[in-house]
């Protein structure tokens, strides 16, 4: 606990504002940012405050009426609520990433802000930004450009009523000819990727989209629905009684499509899902209902149609065939021409548009967005600390792996584990190899129509999309996704840290203990690595091919060990529900592992400094401000990374719906199964954080 607690919330409260003032990276001029602010920090002075603020921040979280040993998460996180509470209209769920996503838009919308100079990529960037936030201010030129969208591929039914001729209407033809030229997926998504059984080259997919519909919330179904009345009234001059008979039809068919899909993935792997299709034996097979030869034709261009794709979830497919055929077509035509219109509306809270307009342009220029964004910010040193992490724990796996502790696994099947190990490679998504000149040369942005930048924006991605097809394999990545959280491709064996990780001091620091360090980069990046091998990542060879490389035996001794970790964390109870009882428990494997492997080797750095008598080590690995031993640190730094706080009407569908178990059993499981944190705080044997049966698989 905190020393001095009399005074403890002065300590804190004057130590946090001391660093603030101190690093000034967020008030500094962008130019600036990686001089003057970090010169401060060399100081003796400048380190002790650095110290004194991590250790305040540790401190606030804690509750430590509540006993570790029965329930670490609520020690380690009692009081998050407190400092950064969940709220319905603005952030559902708040947590660690979260915050160092809004660290990292507000270095963003600094650089955004600033004049444009002579960078003609970042220019275009800026002109998108302004363009953006003028749609606040001039909401006529808005409205006109919104209104034409609709227009080129025909009539709406709920604006021209009579003179939309149902038989003239063909769903699947519109929805190819969106898809071709704006890249929008409604309906059925045809997507060019990398062919998962020879990755060389790439295949044509073809499944359900992302859909917007609200995970069953029934508060967030209301406000959706609320919400989608007031914008047909607002941009189409809809009256609110048609508008609510119109919503109501639009939602209950995306619903019906989205029960169509959802419930038949639950536990399954793209392994499971996805099954190769000649386009002959599909255009048989739904026959006029569905022309899937012609529609491939007019999503990709006659002369791109393949003989062969890939299915993601032919039941899926099979039930969009009958939906339809039991929908009205003007349901159906305005849920299309509804959906295609999405992309360009602004519905933004006053006060809100610049906050809201650096989102936009992360989702369009998501690479030159973390490259712009990692020119000004980054620090050699940094990353130097990433890279040498990854060959620290990578090293302890590939000792593991070689150990006795997996003797379970036969020896073949454990030397071809060490070959992928040795193939996977880390990278910082800084995409300073990238040609952002070339990419974005054909793209001519104005500085006062926010639609029409969409739209050209749009269309060039689609053309690029298409022309994948027969080119060179292209990494699969969402930029706006990877801003903020490491990601393991399967594809191609690598894990890509996002360049807003880097920044200082949320996680890790200069002058905090290793052990914060260890906990929380060593975790993630172990935690991505051991994605590899569980129960989905097994299934792909180093190479990223999708190919079984596991043999007989040690598959059975792997299914044994993964139904541990599914009865245990079906066992949990979230907001009075179990957790899903899913056949994948990839995130829990990956999760108890990475901890495990992170614990291992700050372990193996501590010895190696004892052992070169590095002077006051034992010192400088905790806070003199808080009365834990480093290893004690090791596991609430850990346990600190997955605090949170989910707003009340959440956190059903939060349990039901998410392949990660929530924040608070990501660290109970994980810790629970391991017999070195029940050592550290000295739990008894009937401690329910020291349960007698643990689940262990790396």
């Amino acid at each position: 606990m905190f020393r001095s607690s009399k005074n403890a919330e002065c300590v804190i409260i004057l130590s946090i504002l001391l660093f603030l003032h101190l690093i000034g990276v967020d008030n500094a001029p962008a130019s600036n940012a990686t001089k003057e602010p970090m010169e401060g920090l060399d100081t003796e002075w400048a380190k002790q405050i650095s110290q004194q603020a991590k250790a305040a921040e540790i401190h606030v979280m804690l509750n430590t009426k509540v006993d570790p040993c029965i329930d670490f998460y609520q020690y380690a996180c009692g009081n998050w609520y407190r400092h950064h509470p969940a709220q319905l209209f603005n952030h559902l769920i708040t947590d660690r990433f979260q915050l160092i996503a809004s660290a990292f838009d507000r270095r963003l919308q600094l650089v955004l802000s600033e004049p444009r100079g002579d960078d003609v990529v970042e220019t275009k960037l800026k002109d998108f930004y302004h363009a953006c936030k003028l749609v606040e201010k001039d909401e006529v030129r808005y409205k006109v450009a919104l209104q034409r969208i609709y227009q080129e591929f025909g009539k709406l039914p709920m604006l021209d009523g009579e003179d939309w001729k149902s038989e003239e209407f063909s769903w699947w033809e519109s929805v190819a000819k969106i898809q071709h030229k704006y890249g929008k997926q409604i309906i059925l998504a045809v997507d060019i990727m990398a062919d998962i059984v020879n990755n060389t080259g790439n295949k044509v997919y073809i499944g359900p989209p992302d859909f917007s519909i609200s995970s069953g919330i029934k508060i967030l179904s209301t406000l959706q629905e609320i919400t989608t009345v007031q914008h047909m009234k607002r941009f189409f001059g809809i009256e609110e009684t048609k508008g609510t008979k119109i919503t109501k039809e639009l939602i209950d068919f995306e619903r019906a499509l989205v029960r169509g899909g959802s419930d038949s993935r639950k536990g399954l792997t793209l392994r499971d899902l996805v099954s190769l299709k000649s386009v002959g034996e599909l255009r048989e097979m739904y026959n006029e209902s569905l022309d899937l030869e012609k529609f491939l034709q007019l999503a990709l261009g006659a002369e791109r149609v393949p003989d062969y794709i890939y299915i993601y979830d032919e039941k899926y497919l099979n039930s969009v065939v009958k939906i339809i055929a039991e929908t009205p077509s003007h349901v159906v035509a305005n849920y299309i021409l509804w959906q295609m219109v999405q992309p360009y509306i602004v519905d933004v809270k006053k006060g809100n548009m610049a906050k809201w307009c650096v989102e936009r342009t992360k989702k369009y220029f998501g690479k030159f967005v973390d490259y712009m964004v990692y020119q000004r910010y980054k620090d050699p040193d940094v990353e130097k600390e990433v890279y040498d992490m990854w060959n620290e724990v990578r090293e302890v796996f590939r000792s593991e792996l070689r150990g006795n502790k997996l003797d379970w696994i036969i020896n073949s099947t454990r030397d071809y584990a060490l070959q992928k190990l040795d193939a996977m490679n880390l990278y910082i998504n800084s995409y300073e190899s990238e040609n952002f000149t070339a990419e974005y040369g054909d793209i001519q942005l104005t500085r006062n129509n926010y639609v029409e930048n969409v739209q050209q924006i749009l269309q060039i991605e689609s053309r690029r999309k298409l022309q994948r097809q027969n080119g060179p394999v292209v990494p699969l990545e969402a930029p706006e996704v990877f801003t903020f959280t490491p990601v393991y491709n399967v594809l191609e064996n690598n894990i890509k840290i996002p360049v807003a990780l880097l920044q200082p001091r949320y996680f890790w620091g200069a002058h905090y203990p290793q052990a914060l360090k260890y906990a929380t980069l060593g975790y993630l990046i172990a935690h991505e690595m051991v994605h590899g091998f569980d129960d989905d990542g097994r299934n792909y060879d180093k190479l990223g091919n999708l190919r079984n490389w596991w043999d007989e035996k040690s598959t059975y001794q792997f299914e044994e060990r993964r139904k541990c970790f599914q009865a245990q964390y079906h066992k949990y109870r979230y907001d009075g529900h179990q957790l899903r009882n899913d056949i994948s428990q990839a995130e829990n494997i990956a999760d108890n592992a990475g901890v495990k492997l992170a614990y291992e080797a700050y372990q193996r750095w501590l010895n190696a400094q004892r052992s070169a008598n590095v002077t006051g080590i034992e010192r400088s690995e905790t806070f003199s401000q808080l009365h834990f031993n480093n290893e004690q640190l090791f596991f609430i730094a850990f346990a600190q990374l997955w605090c949170d706080d989910v707003q009340s009407f959440f956190r059903t569908a939060l349990a039901v719906s998410d392949s990660h178990a929530p924040g608070m059993y990501r660290v109970i499981g994980s810790l629970s199964n391991f017999q070195e944190f029940s050592w550290v705080f000295k739990c008894g044997q009937d401690a329910p954080m020291d349960p007698e049966f643990k689940c262990s698989l790396y």
